[in-house]
């Protein structure tokens, strides 16, 4: 299902990109392939950005601050997915961190089309549920306040959960908790995910079930 709603959203980049390059073929001249497609459109130069469904926005409007937030903590998770394929025990992270990007994805897809049906769903959350209850089963909490940095793919995940949580505040203080109800019980599922994990990598050695 995750694969499958991975490509609609791909498809929806690349419609996005097709309706910039019709909207702005005038301003612009490019001799690129389809193969190569141009990635700058000058058409965000004054401050704008476009939505599908929703046409022309401010780069200030809380739908893109929040579409801001989501991608940032996908880049995180995928600075931290780099990290934990490089050490000999984080091939369960990186899987890990890939599926949750994938599932921003899809988060992003769901904020980027307003009036559209919700593609995040009871299922995803289910999901995160039973990856919670299985990393907790695998780690050790520590009962006392946690700072992070322990370890570098802790810290980075820590990272990717903290931004996790500002986009949980952007989507409630945006007002479309009723809109998009799956999407923000998603990102607060995640962000408890993702400290449980975080502990894990910071105590592979002592904190960590083996």
């Amino acid at each position: 299902m995750i694969r499958a709603s991975l490509r609609g959203m791909v498809g929806y980049i690349i419609l996005r990109r097709i309706a910039e390059r019709f909207l702005d073929a005038s301003t612009r001249e490019t001799h690129m392939s389809e193969a190569n497609p141009p990635v700058a459109t000058r058409r965000g130069d004054d401050g704008t950005t476009t939505l599908l469904g929703a046409g022309r926005l401010s780069k200030s409007d809380v739908r893109i601050i929040i579409l801001g937030d989501v991608d940032e903590a996908s880049s995180f998770l995928g600075l931290a997915r780099a990290e934990a394929a490089e050490t000999a025990s984080g091939g369960d992270i990186a899987e890990l961190a890939i599926s949750l990007q994938r599932l921003l994805y899809r988060v992003m897809g769901d904020i980027a089309m307003p009036g559209e049906e919700n593609q995040i769903g009871a299922a995803d959350l289910e999901y995160l549920e039973k990856a919670l209850e299985e990393w907790r089963g695998r780690t050790q909490i520590p009962n006392e306040f946690i700072i992070p940095g322990e370890s570098r793919l802790g810290a980075l995940l820590d990272v990717a959960r903290s931004v996790v949580r500002r986009a949980e505040r952007s989507l409630v203080a945006g007002g479309y908790a009723k809109e998009h109800p799956h999407a923000l019980k998603t990102v607060n599922r995640l962000s408890d995910l993702l400290f449980v994990v975080a502990r894990n990598a910071d105590g592979k050695t002592s904190l960590s079930k083996s």
